[in-house]
């Protein structure tokens, strides 16, 4: 060997170790440099939210408004309570109210006429066959009857309408 060849060899040898230690302080270097620059923004984050006294005047407005609408909802919903309670007392006091109770009498006193009426047109029919020269006088007094009738199933409708809601459904006889 000649020292030509020994003195190429020392220089690589070193070569290596100190790229290896100039990639270990590199990569030390850029680990700190990036764990102080995430620190830093993660800092002024933090001192930027807590900092900002209107971002929390908001927030606690608005945890406010959240607690007063929870209270407004739930007196409302007493109330209904409250409300549906009346409405069935009302409801059962109306139905055995002596308005309604008038209504029900009335409508069956109409009830009670029409099957008058409709015995009376029957009565007339058989007395006009049995007296002779006598059909004048039974149109006459079916055509009256009819009328009475039908005034009478009228009134009974509107009677019915007036205590439920719905017109009756019979038809004129």
């Amino acid at each position: 060997m000649s020292p030509k060849d020994i003195d190429e060899k020392a220089p690589n040898e070193e070569a290596p170790k100190k790229s290896a230690k100039g990639l270990l302080v590199a990569c030390l270097v850029c680990f700190i440099l990036s764990i102080t620059t995430s620190s830093g923004i993660a800092y002024f984050l933090i001192q930027s939210s807590k900092a900002d006294p209107e971002t929390t005047s908001k927030l606690n407005d608005q945890d406010d408004l959240i607690a007063n609408l929870q209270q407004s909802l739930s007196q409302q919903e007493t109330k209904i309570q409250a409300i549906e309670n009346q409405n069935d007392v009302l409801k059962l006091y109306l139905k055995h109210s002596s308005a309604t109770a008038l209504k029900n009498i009335l409508i069956n006193q109409e009830q009670n006429i029409q099957a008058y009426l409709k015995v009376m047109k029957s009565a007339i029919d058989d007395l006009s066959l049995i007296v002779p020269r006598t059909m004048d006088w039974n149109n006459e007094y079916q055509y009256q009857l009819d009328l009475a009738q039908k005034g009478s199933i009228e009134r009974e409708d509107l009677l019915k309408l007036l205590k439920t809601g719905e017109p009756n459904e019979k038809a004129p006889q």
